[in-house]
């Protein structure tokens, strides 16, 4: 997946929802060389309170498993780099 410091991209958690969406901003970078993306998500909602409970139970449990479908990066293109 291609995205820039300024991306977000829309998640859907099966655990929690089968037909939600939500945008969360992207922030790691695409330049630290680990094939991975990171999000910060506030739990301030029904959504994001089921899905920090849905974490929680899950580490409790050495076999589950949380999936995300991810859809995008969206946003704009940085224009100048440092």
């Amino acid at each position: 997946m291609r995205y820039n410091p300024l991306s977000f991209v829309v998640l859907q958690i099966r655990e929690v929802s089968w037909f939600q969406w939500h945008p969360f901003s992207v922030c790691s970078s695409p330049l630290d060389g680990r094939l991975q993306l990171t999000v910060l998500i506030k739990v301030s909602g029904g959504w994001t309170r089921k899905l920090r409970d849905t974490i929680l139970n899950a580490k409790d449990h050495a076999n589950s498993r949380i999936s995300a479908a991810v859809e995008g990066s969206y946003g704009c293109r940085p224009l100048y780099h440092l």
